[in-house]
């Protein structure tokens, strides 16, 4: 394949779990819709020899998964969440399972990306559940603030590149309002509030289908879940330094994918 120009890798965790092999599938899918090489991780404290036969095991899933994609394989020796957050700084995309990742097997992925997410240098995915990915709609939360622009692009990147729509969740609630006031007409605004601030991305991004969700509903987590429950990937900004009490619960909760977004992503 000479002369081909590959995009940045997906890099995906590897160990010999099964939500690794989850995982592996799910990132060598990602990588054939961005052109990219597929880079298989592992990290471990001190055994090479076992990160070499787990990423063969791991090229092996990639190949079934998807035979066209190239794939590279790396063994770092060291401390996992300063290896991935180097990892990423060159990568297109970071791609986890959820347990059992090299020195710390048997530690929630929660745990680690919890410390990766916010200082990633490209956005997160954690891989949730042992079977085959889903293909349905991608969810994504918005909050007034404007701080998940870089959440609402990766998403229509996404679903546009899935084929799929694309499901915007935008939760309120009532604890900030004075006593007394109407509900429905609060409900109203957000909903014309959030049609105004997707105006400019529907133009953008024409051949994706937008539906919009204002929901009522103080846990935001719950809110992404219940919009679409059988969402193919759900998609959420995360803040500088770690994870909030939204993107811990949907690490625990969601039955899919769970993208982390933290800045602009890189193609």
């Amino acid at each position: 394949m000479a002369g081909i120009q590959w995009r940045a890798a997906v890099v995906v965790g590897v160990d010999s779990s099964q939500s690794s092999r989850a995982a592996v599938r799910w990132a060598a899918g990602e990588a054939a819709r961005r052109d990219s090489v597929l880079k298989l991780l592992h990290i471990d404290s001190g055994r090479r020899d076992r990160g070499v036969a787990d990423n063969l095991t791991a090229a092996s899933v990639a190949k079934e998964a998807e035979p066209a994609v190239p794939t590279e394989h790396e063994v770092k020796l060291g401390e996992i969440t300063g290896e991935l957050v180097a990892a990423s700084r060159s990568a297109s995309l970071l791609v986890l399972g959820t347990h059992g990742f090299g020195a710390l097997r048997g530690t929630p992925i929660g745990t680690v990306a919890a410390e990766v997410a916010g200082h990633a240098g490209c956005p997160v995915v954690v891989v949730r559940g042992l079977t085959a990915p889903r293909r349905g709609e991608v969810v994504v939360g918005v909050d007034p603030s404007g701080d998940s622009e870089h959440a609402l692009a990766f998403a229509l990147d996404s679903a546009s590149a899935r084929n799929t729509d694309l499901v915007v969740v935008h939760a309120w609630h009532d604890g900030v309002l004075e006593a007394g006031a109407d509900l429905a007409s609060v409900e109203a605004a957000e909903e014309r509030a959030l049609e105004d601030r997707m105006a400019a991305w529907r133009d953008k991004y024409p051949g994706v289908g937008l539906r919009l969700a204002v929901v009522r509903d103080r846990n935001v987590a719950r809110a992404l879940i219940r919009a679409v429950p059988h969402a193919g990937l759900i998609v959420i900004g995360s803040s500088g330094g770690g994870l909030g009490s939204t993107a811990q619960a949907l690490l625990s909760r969601a039955r899919c994918p769970v993208a982390l977004i933290g800045g602009p992503a890189r193609g």
